[in-house]
């Protein structure tokens, strides 16, 4: 048959576009944009390019609901003038019948991106491809082509004003309008940008998207639109943490798509490839989706007690929920929540993912996925772009721990960040987390669980969490909270400062991680590794919940 074109459409630099403000609601609308951008704008404008001759039907503009049309193969039907392959985790891939569609369908959604989301960079890129070829090796191509290409690219600069100019209050850009109609009744009005007041816009949008997707599971509470209401205790300094999350080795998953399929037909071959790519795509958006409706169905809000509040301490505002979604929708997760919630919620959200891809049979043997989770503890202001930039690296840490694990784990990493940050993530370790003698106090990151061959103690499930809870509530140090802060500070000194400390004032063991060795509880070390300093960081900053089992959907 005639040569086809592959086109692959993304966005570039996402993470600075939805998190350039400390506004929770700019942060969701922004997070909407970059969705509709790549699914159903593409879709729309693919409609009107081929004037309806493709494979996707639009269920619902307004939630952005769409879904493949049955029977459409492009190397069968000549009426059919693209074909969507798949769409979804922020990119689309689709085949054009000639180059000429394809560069038009990238031209007129750039323009609309330009209009509908200023500020945020789509990237496409194209690639002449035949039936006769496999489609596997071309996406793969593709996707290198399209990685080069954003490397490659010079960012653009964004127009600062002429003249006499007000800058947007959450940009610095120009501003061309007041956020009145958006603002709180409490707030004043602020100068906002073109950018903002779209993304402004967007916010009602993803609500409807967000309860439709996941809501279900929530009916008696519903998902904060500001950062306020992810809930505070009275009197205590605010914490949100930003939660980063990313499947693992998501790219040999995707090339097992086509593992066993014969390709000795190689036109035949390709369209098992598409349905295949469909299905996988589809059941992890669809895992990633219903492990966070799980999360927030699961848990135990108290709701029903008369207390109304997290785990019986924090209060809950109103009916909101203490987190909130900004991206899902496949392997790739952001939320934000009320920082003591922070690392149950992302152990929880890893375990979540793992049953929901299990149940999808994914992975290797149908044994489910595995993911890495990142989690950034700030002050409730600080800026969120930073935030997130140290989730992401957390999350890439945490992949570090596991990369080369047979069979593969999923882990997860966090860090306090009340200050600004000087240099990198390992740098920050070196310089706050050693010793004066070079010795690490951080255990972290850590496995979710242990297994039969780990000894080290670095795990979070039965291990830090356990030592966490015993050192907030447990019958031997649960009413000594000031010394064991005072253990904490001593544990940067060495061991035998803590046992001096200990034997002195008659203290008991500290809890025991490592089965079979007493030393760690003697002195929270075991020979060059502090054991208990990660545990006595967290105490005032992590808050267990009860999570019920729930009923397959």
């Amino acid at each position: 048959m005639t040569d086809l074109t592959l086109t692959l459409l993304d966005t570039s630099a996402i993470q600075d576009y939805i998190f350039r403000s400390n506004r929770l609601a700019e942060n969701i609308g922004a997070s909407e944009l970059v969705h509709r951008a790549t699914e159903l704008w593409a879709f729309q404008v693919l409609d009107e390019v081929t004037e309806g001759r493709h494979n996707i039907k639009i269920i619902d503009p307004y939630t952005a609901q769409w879904a493949f049309r049955g029977g459409c193969a492009i190397e069968q039907d000549q009426n059919l003038d693209a074909e969507v392959v798949y769409a979804g985790g922020g990119n689309t891939l689709i085949l054009f019948r000639n180059e000429r569609q394809a560069v038009e369908t990238t031209r007129r959604l750039t323009w609309r991106v330009l209009g509908e989301a200023p500020g945020l960079n789509l990237v496409a890129k194209h690639r002449r491809f035949s039936w006769d070829q496999r489609l596997d090796v071309g996406r793969t191509d593709l996707v290198e082509d399209l990685g080069r290409h954003k490397f490659a690219r010079l960012p653009s600069s964004p127009f600062l004003g002429l003249g006499v100019t007000a800058p947007c209050q959450s940009t610095g850009g120009v501003a061309v309008i007041s956020d009145e109609k958006w603002k709180q009744e409490d707030e004043s009005a602020r100068l906002i940008s073109r950018e903002i007041a779209r993304k402004l816009e967007a916010g009602t949008l993803a609500r409807q998207r967000l309860d439709r997707q996941v809501g279900s599971r929530i009916d008696r509470f519903r998902f904060p639109y500001e950062i306020d209401n992810l809930g505070r205790m009275a009197g205590e300094e605010s914490y949100v943490a930003v939660v980063h999350a990313d499947g693992n080795r998501m790219g040999g998953h995707i090339d097992r798509v086509a593992g066993d399929i014969d390709w000795t037909n190689v036109q035949k071959a390709n369209r098992q490839y598409v349905g295949r790519l469909r299905a996988f795509s589809e059941k992890v958006q669809n895992a990633g989706i219903a492990a966070l409706g799980g999360l927030a169905g699961a848990a135990d809000w108290n709701k029903e007690r008369g207390g109304c509040s997290i785990a019986g301490e924090i209060p809950l505002i109103a009916d909101f929920l203490p987190f909130r979604p900004l991206v899902y929708g496949g392997d790739d997760v952001t939320f934000v929540c009320n920082g003591q919630l922070g690392l149950t919620l992302a152990a929880a959200y890893l375990e979540q993912f793992e049953d929901e891809t299990r149940r999808r049979k994914l992975g290797d043997k149908d044994q489910g996925l595995r993911a890495c989770a990142g989690v950034a503890i700030v002050k409730m202001h600080y800026p969120y772009a930073r935030a997130y930039a140290l989730s992401e690296a957390l999350c890439k840490g945490a992949k570090s721990l596991v990369r080369d694990r047979e069979p593969d784990v999923s882990a997860l990493d966090w860090h306090f960040a009340t200050a600004g940050l000087s240099g990198t993530l390992g740098e920050i370790r070196q310089r706050e987390y050693t010793t004066p003698a070079g010795d690490p106090l951080c255990m972290r990151p850590l496995l979710l669980r242990g297994g039969p061959h780990t000894q080290d103690g670095r795990f979070w499930m039965d291990g830090f969490e356990r030592l966490i809870r015993e050192l907030q509530s447990g019958k031997d140090w649960g009413e000594r909270r000031n010394k064991v802060k005072a253990i904490g500070m001593r544990l940067r000194e060495g061991p035998d400062v803590v046992a001096a400390y200990r034997g002195g004032l008659g203290l008991p063991m500290l809890p025991a991680l490592l089965p079979s060795r007493e030393d760690h509880q003697k002195t929270g070390w075991h020979g060059r590794q502090c054991i208990h300093f990660d545990a006595i960081e967290l105490l005032d900053h992590y808050l267990p919940l009860t999570f019920h089992a729930e009923e397959a959907p």
